[in-house]
């Protein structure tokens, strides 16, 4: 159990990096987040797997509640509403989905069909696409793609990427010859999410441009988000040499989670695989930009919190693999 410990040691040393070059009005918060994101990470991880399972269908009820009061409740700020606001903190409910999500299908996934699975995972996201957070869409995608290719067979899964391709070439051709259908089959919204990919295309983002320009002279231009989705840009315009630790650490908690083998493990490794690199891509303008933090480091409670009480799940071995 005690060897299970040592992935903590690279997710700290992240942690360390983000307290240490935060601005100084957001150090205490920070650190706050990351030592109770320590506390919750413990606590998972002694815990009885078959308690923690027990309540997985309370998990998911609860989360899809939380997302509903996001969409009754808020008002869209820079183009999204994903966030409840208590005093003077606020999360994200669907960084809480991923966990429940998570939980609810190990418990119940022998007595799931495929439709089943789909269904489950759909009304989520169907929530979270009204938000819209096209990062948390992708991040429930990944999870639900990895619990249908363990259901599948080889020939059963060449027929899904088939289905998968001819969807995405119908939804492109409808934005290329009639936007106005796009916008009856997935609202006005869809275009917040296209205006990021067309900046993307025609290199036309002040917040990217500047974020790279940071990086390379080592001058910290204004951009948006500097300490949450672009804090990989704010720290290596400070220190380009960080980027060392950053991704040394990252790729030993890859390295760990692999390792492991169990079924929470592998689903963290994919997720945190694609949102720190699919962040730092961001950050160095490769990628569009989608609202993804780097776990562990950027600023933020929701996501500290949530992918701290994924690693406990992971370290907890106290119970079988249930997939």
């Amino acid at each position: 159990m005690k060897k299970n410990y040592i992935l903590l040691i690279p997710i700290i040393v992240l942690f360390l990096i983000s307290i240490i070059y935060l601005p100084n009005n957001l150090k205490i918060k920070q650190l706050i987040w990351c030592l109770l994101g320590l506390l919750v990470c413990t606590i998972t991880s002694i815990l009885k797997q078959r308690k923690i399972l027990k309540y997985s269908l309370f998990y998911y009820l609860f989360s899809i509640l939380l997302l509903l009061l996001v969409l009754i409740l808020n008002k869209y700020t820079n183009g999204s509403r994903g966030w409840i606001d208590i005093g003077i903190l606020s999360f994200q409910p669907s960084e809480l989905m991923k966990i429940s999500i998570i939980l609810f299908t190990i418990k119940y996934y022998n007595k799931l069909n495929i439709w089943t699975l789909l269904i489950i995972y759909i009304i989520p996201m169907i929530l979270i696409f009204l938000e819209p957070d096209t990062g948390g869409i992708l991040i429930e995608s990944i999870i639900l793609l990895y619990f249908i290719f363990k259901k599948l067979n080889k020939s059963q899964i060449k027929h899904l990427l088939l289905i998968i391709i001819l969807i995405t070439t119908i939804l492109v051709s409808i934005y290329l010859f009639d936007k106005d259908i796009l916008i009856k089959i997935l609202g006005p919204s869809i275009f917040y999410r296209l205006d990021r990919i067309t900046n993307f295309l025609n290199d036309d983002s002040i917040q990217t441009t500047n974020a790279v320009i940071s990086i390379a002279t080592g001058k910290t231009l204004y951009f948006p988000e500097m300490f949450n989705d672009f804090f990989i840009a704010y720290i290596l315009s400070k220190n380009i040499l960080l980027i060392i630790p950053i991704i040394a650490s990252t790729i030993a908690i890859l390295v760990l989670l692999k390792r492991k083998n169990t079924t929470i493990s592998q689903v963290a490794f994919y997720i945190i695989l694609f949102q720190c690199f699919h962040n730092l891509a961001m950050n160095l303008k490769l990628v569009p930009v989608i609202g993804i933090p780097y776990l562990f480091l950027s600023y933020g409670g929701s996501h500290i919190i949530t992918s701290m009480l994924l690693i406990g799940l992971t370290i907890n071995n106290k119970g079988n693999n249930m997939v």
